[in-house]
């Protein structure tokens, strides 16, 4: 077997599709067909079922998957190391965002990544809190910004995300300066089913209170459309929100409630060069912006000033 049929195979399985795997790789449809039927000659199994209505992956072909996954991660480690000690950073990164760090954090974090490595290409995932994780474990990304305590992988945390309460503009509750949970607790609560959503049920039952749940909503659009129309209240961590809202207001709480958001690989010890750079950018680009500032085009002058 050869780079060139794994690679083809690989495209494959990504695109469902020889004719999609070909553009993607410049190769005719014909050429992708017989490099994976080669593939599957010299392996002796069939790594792929063909029909009218597509083409989906056999489970042997899964395990496969798995394996050939792992040999282009080293094979991408290998060039970006051969770049590197040539002195030009290049290669591909495969980012993984929860959607809720995606609205703010991550826009400032990739720009500034990029300006530092403009040679790298960067490919990003969005997805829940599951969908990510297995991401990683099944090798289609690098690395993934999730939120914290995550098992089975190696994390870096980032940064604590506050969570705060919004309300119609017409509450009553908006002229406080914090409320506490106990305050809501009977009032009708839009419960978010995002990854949030533990960190919410925790802080209540932690002061010994059950919200008086409603509804229960993934979207935060949704969510906050329903809190504007006077449906309910509700509960969201503040990089979650990427601007201001019309009639909707947002007041801290009181204890304070916050999630822990970090970087999630497999093995910090075996990331490529590129992800290693971007774990450690990341870091550093966390650390000298203000949280206020995080996403934001014009950030504030303590930042400018380095402060």
């Amino acid at each position: 077997m050869t780079l060139l049929q794994l690679e083809v195979f690989l495209a494959v399985c990504q695109a469902r599709s020889f004719t999609q795997a070909g553009e993607r790789l410049n190769m005719t449809q014909s050429a992708v067909s017989q490099a994976v039927a080669n593939l599957e000659r010299e392996l002796g199994v069939s790594l792929l079922h063909r029909s009218r209505q597509g083409i989906t992956i056999t489970h042997i072909g899964e395990r496969m998957l798995a394996h050939v996954r792992e040999i282009a991660r080293h094979t991408n480690c290998m060039q970006q190391e051969a770049a590197a000690a040539a002195g030009a950073e290049t290669g591909t990164l495969r980012i993984a965002s929860i959607p809720s760090v995606s609205a703010k954090l991550l826009p400032g974090m990739l720009a500034s990544f990029k300006s530092s490595f403009p040679l790298v290409q960067t490919v990003m995932f969005e997805g829940g809190y599951e969908e990510v994780h297995s991401w990683l474990t099944n090798h289609v990304v690098d690395v993934g910004i999730v939120t914290l305590p995550v098992s089975g992988l190696d994390v870096v945390e980032l940064v604590q995300d506050q969570l705060l309460l919004f309300l119609p503009e017409t509450h009553a509750l908006i002229r406080e300066t914090a409320v506490s949970l106990a305050q809501i607790a009977q009032a009708p609560f839009i419960q978010p089913t995002a990854d949030s959503e533990h960190v919410i049920r925790e802080a209540f039952k932690n002061a010994g209170l059950t919200p008086n749940i409603q509804f229960e909503v993934r979207d935060t659009a949704t969510i906050l459309a329903m809190v504007q129309e006077g449906i309910g209240v509700t509960i969201l961590p503040e990089m979650a929100i990427s601007t201001s809202l019309p009639h909707v207001r947002s007041v801290p709480l009181h204890p304070p409630v916050t999630r822990r958001v970090g970087l999630a690989v497999r093995h910090l010890e075996e990331v490529s060069p590129i992800c290693a750079d971007f774990l450690l950018h990341a870091r550093a680009y966390v650390q000298h912006t203000c949280p206020g500032c995080i996403g934001v085009a014009d950030v504030c002058k303590a930042c400018v000033d380095g402060g």
